[in-house]
């Protein structure tokens, strides 16, 4: 699974959390996790397409998706850190 995707999927796990911080962690530790796998693909082998830039825009609209069901929801909040 690619980076870009990795984050469509913690979004989606985020969104159907009850509490806004849980969504938050949810969605950080996807996030974590795609550039993780992206440093790791892009040192490997294999030939490889994702630039930094599209896992940026991904993590940008999956934190609007998080605004729009959450309309004031707290970025700075402790519980929210992975």
């Amino acid at each position: 699974m690619g980076p870009v995707a990795r984050i469509r999927v913690g979004t989606r796990a985020a969104l159907r959390r009850r509490y806004s911080f849980a969504a938050l962690r949810v969605l950080r530790r996807a996030v974590r996790a795609a550039v993780a796998g992206h440093e790791a693909a892009l040192y490997g082998a294999r030939p490889y397409s994702t630039h930094r830039d599209e896992i940026a825009d991904a993590y940008a609209g999956a934190l609007k998706r998080l605004r729009k069901r959450w309309p004031h929801i707290d970025f700075t909040d402790e519980r929210a850190s992975p």
